[in-house]
């Protein structure tokens, strides 16, 4: 996943240039290297899925600047904390979303990385993994037909503006 999101680093700051400020990508990979550098050192408790999720917050944290970052901190965050109750992988990320969408007031529709996110892990509680790799897929793709944002720094663009393009957030998690 980590290297998935490394190798689009460009394509998302492309998108991200007609609709944002340009920094997507980077902002994005930035993350997935710092994970991959503590999974490479052995530093991530892989053994402890709640533990591991909150050390994924702190590593966003860490280096991902902008609103994502805080706002996948907040996830992680959450999901690892729910997951230490619950138990259950799905629905702690979801307890997770709850809470970015709590935070950063943005809900599907609104043009955003919530587009992806939650119809995937809606899928994942109901139909498993495989379903919520299509649903983030078309979650994703939805944005291009989205002419308002309603969250991020698209919103202070016009239709015209978004007309076609993917939200580079939304393709971020796809």
């Amino acid at each position: 996943v980590c290297q998935s999101v490394i190798d689009i680093e460009a394509e998302l700051n492309h998108l991200d240039s007609i609709v944002g400020d340009g920094d997507t990508g980077s902002t994005f990979s930035a993350g997935a290297r710092k994970v991959l550098t503590q999974l490479e050192a052995n530093e991530l408790p892989l053994q402890d899925k709640s533990k591991l999720l909150i050390t994924i917050a702190d590593c966003l944290t860490s280096v991902m600047g902008g609103s994502s970052g805080v706002l996948l901190s907040i996830m992680f965050t959450a999901a690892g904390r729910d997951f230490e109750q619950n138990g259950s992988l799905p629905q702690a990320l979801q307890a997770g979303l709850g809470q970015m969408m709590a935070y950063g007031g943005a809900k599907p529709g609104d043009r955003t990385m919530i587009d992806a996110l939650h119809p995937a892990l809606e899928a994942w509680a109901k139909d498993g993994f495989a379903m919520a790799i299509e649903a983030a897929k078309v979650g994703a793709e939805s944005t291009v037909e989205m002419t308002s944002a309603k969250a991020g720094r698209s919103s202070y663009l016009n239709s015209d503006s978004l007309s076609g393009t993917k939200d580079p957030g939304a393709y971020a998690i796809e």
